[in-house]
């Protein structure tokens, strides 16, 4: 009779998609990479937020019942953790950045780890490891889209190495750690600038600084003051490029941020 019942069961476990809840948009586009067809995924927030989206008591109550919550470590997300496991002690919670060692900023470590295309590659392993512990009958073809996926980074890595080494840019001032890995990798120099009006008894310095290293540009984020960076870049005659890491299409962002520092 088990055996039975099993059998009529099999077709909805087999065609059933794993319920999952990410935080941002970035983070929706890695688990469908992995998870494909399989998975159906729903977001907290549209855009990149630092506080916690204001949610109702069902709409809690809903992401909770879900199967797992996968999240990067950044900071708001150890508050939606404590959110949601308090509706659901069961829920599962992956952390996609599980085995990264992270670099430090200012004391913190830096969460901003998938704009290093290596490092996304360990990324996409918990991605694949966390879906096939939930969801054993379509572990063949996490695996799958896991290596298309895999290749997918390789190939963009390259592209990315091979662009940027006939780059001018290779010293840079910078506000934010949200580049530090992308950065690193491609070993482009960083120059930490706070994030203010320059004042005109730290222009003749600033000129020295660049003029010596070669500085070409300023890299800020898409939502800050382009008055801020206008100082900066006016006064010592350097370019400003602009990018934002929180664009949901993975692939299209690292193209970007290339694009912005090769010419």
């Amino acid at each position: 009779m088990k055996k039975y019942l099993l059998f009529l069961l099999l077709p909805l476990f087999l065609y059933s998609k794993v319920q999952v809840t990410v935080t941002y948009p970035f983070e929706e586009f890695l688990v469908k990479k992995i998870g494909q067809k399989h998975v159906r995924i729903k977001k907290i927030d549209k855009l990149y937020n630092t506080t916690l989206n204001t949610l109702s008591k069902p709409e809690i109550a809903k992401l909770a019942t879900r199967k797992a919550y996968f999240h990067m470590s950044l900071p708001i997300e150890k508050e939606y953790i404590k959110l949601l496991k308090n509706r659901n002690k069961d829920l599962f919670i992956f952390d996609m950045s599980k085995g990264i060692k992270k670099l430090k900023y200012k004391g913190k470590e830096n969460p901003y780890i998938w704009m290093d295309p290596l490092l996304t590659r360990t990324i996409a392993k918990n991605i694949y490891e966390s879906l096939s512990l939930i969801d054993k009958f379509n572990k063949e073809y996490y695996f799958e889209y896991y290596t298309e996926f895999l290749d997918e980074l390789d190939e963009t890595f390259l592209k990315i190495k091979n662009k940027l080494n006939n780059s001018k840019i290779y010293n840079i001032f910078v506000y934010d750690e949200y580049w530090d890995y992308f950065l690193k990798r491609f070993k482009i120099n960083i120059y930490r600038r706070d994030k203010r009006i320059l004042k005109l008894n730290e222009i003749h310095t600033l000129s020295k600084l660049v003029k010596s290293n070669e500085i070409k540009a300023i890299l800020i984020s898409n939502t800050d003051s382009l008055d801020i960076a206008k100082t900066i870049a006016g006064n010592l005659h350097i370019q400003i490029k602009s990018h934002d890491i929180f664009e949901k299409l993975y692939f299209y962002n690292l193209s970007i941020l290339t694009k912005e520092l090769s010419k």
